[in-house]
């Protein structure tokens, strides 16, 4: 008879970082933010804390503004090509 895999319940308490300097985030408080793999997110120490943020970009607040620019400028490919 074959067993049945279970999911593994999160244990209750904090999580920890990992030897990789990883830390797990729990799926529902994804969700509930609407978070996926890869979304990038800024990492920053705000007065002794650890801040998690979604990542907004310097393009945000203006791409859309002008008339042509979106058709005419592959502006993901702009993004990466600065990094």
């Amino acid at each position: 008879m074959e067993h049945e895999r279970r999911p593994r319940a999160r244990r209750p308490g904090p999580a920890r970082i990992s030897s990789k300097n990883q830390v797990t985030l729990p799926a529902a408080v994804l969700r509930r933010l609407g978070l996926h793999p890869g979304d990038p997110v800024d990492i920053e120490e705000d007065d002794g804390h650890i801040v998690i943020r979604r990542h907004r970009s310097r393009f945000d607040g203006v791409v859309g503004t002008l008339p042509g620019f979106t058709e005419a400028v592959d502006v993901e490919a702009e993004r990466d090509a600065w990094s």
